[in-house]
């Protein structure tokens, strides 16, 4: 069964990612990017079942776009009979539906999707917050569809959530972005380590945000160089977090300039968090200084190294020194 649900997943998110790329106006396309995004914020959050439905069932309701892709991805699933689907999956797709536990039940299968429930059923209970990043990263990836990817960046970035962002952060953001990216890294620790010495630094930096995309955050790095010394952005459900990676030597430690500079940017800019991921390591002063805010987060090459065998959590600040969870 497990092959069957994940064959329908990928069916569900291609449905999806046609809908919003056949979308005739541009806007739209940047309307559905948005209201993806919400969503899967949503999914994320500590709500009720209850809450969470209601919210979902919000987003998709005030948003014409979002009502029509929403109509369209119901309908082909609806129509699931005359899909493109293999027969085993079609066999497969009622009953996957409809053991998905819902609040006070199961979902009545197909019907549940084109009754008041809705598309958002499919956001919450099947989907969830990794189906709608590749929902999201389908459009973004595309060779048909790159373009999006600046789309999906402006639409970021009139997000309520970074209204204390600067226009010179926003505009920031919005220059030369690039997709996360999980590199392969050799499985052996003294491997990984020097892989990791030995990477490009646009590369470091695309491998660094692939963390945060795979915690469920939008998210992505930029190679253009900018004056606040930023190489990564993450949209948290509570606002901007802002990344600075350096690959540096074993010995050549970040320091408490380095440190002061990014506080500064963080609190002017409004971020939520601030990470400094390093391939060595930071002096002691560099740790001092961002134990004074609570909204920094140290990475150094032990705490990278814990991230490649146990997913962070993204969380954490007080300066601290990261080795696994943060």
């Amino acid at each position: 069964m497990l092959g069957g649900t994940e064959g329908i997943r990928k069916w569900l998110v291609a449905r999806f990612a046609s809908a919003i790329r056949n979308s005739t106006r541009e806007e739209d396309r940047v309307v559905a990017i948005r209201w993806l995004s919400e969503s899967r914020a949503v999914i994320a959050s500590d709500l009720s079942p209850t809450d969470k439905l209601k919210k979902l069932h919000a987003l998709v309701n005030s948003r014409t776009a979002a009502i029509a892709i929403a109509k369209n991805v119901s309908e082909a699933v609806s129509n699931y009979r005359n899909s493109d689907l293999p027969l085993s999956m079609k066999i497969a797709l009622p009953a996957t539906l409809a053991a998905v536990p819902l609040v006070g039940g199961h979902a009545a299968g197909i019907a549940a999707f084109g009754g008041a429930l809705g598309v958002p059923v499919l956001l919450l209970i099947f989907l969830g917050t990794a189906g709608i990043t590749s929902i999201i990263e389908t459009i973004a990836t595309n060779p048909e569809a790159r373009p999006h990817i600046a789309e999906i960046i402006d639409a970021i970035v009139h997000d309520e959530r970074l209204r204390r962002a600067s226009a010179e952060m926003k505009a920031a953001m919005k220059e030369q972005p690039m997709d996360p990216t999980r590199f392969a890294v050799p499985p052996e620790e003294l491997a990984l380590r020097a892989y990791l010495l030995s990477m490009d630094p646009f590369q470091f930096e695309r491998h660094t945000m692939s963390f945060f995309d795979a915690a469920g955050f939008e998210s992505w790095a930029t190679r253009k160089s900018n004056d606040f010394g930023v190489d990564g952005f993450a949209i948290h459900p509570e606002g901007m977090i802002v990344v600075q990676c350096k690959r540096n030597a074993p010995e050549n430690k970040v320091g408490r300039p380095t440190i002061q500079q990014f506080k500064g940017v963080i609190e002017e800019h409004g971020a939520f968090r601030g990470y400094v991921v390093t391939t060595s390591g930071f002096s002691d002063e560099a740790i001092e200084s961002a134990g004074l805010s609570e909204k920094v987060t140290l990475v150094d090459m032990d705490g990278l190294v814990g991230w490649h065998a146990s997913a962070p959590t993204f969380y954490g600040g007080g300066g601290k020194s990261c080795t696994g969870y943060c």
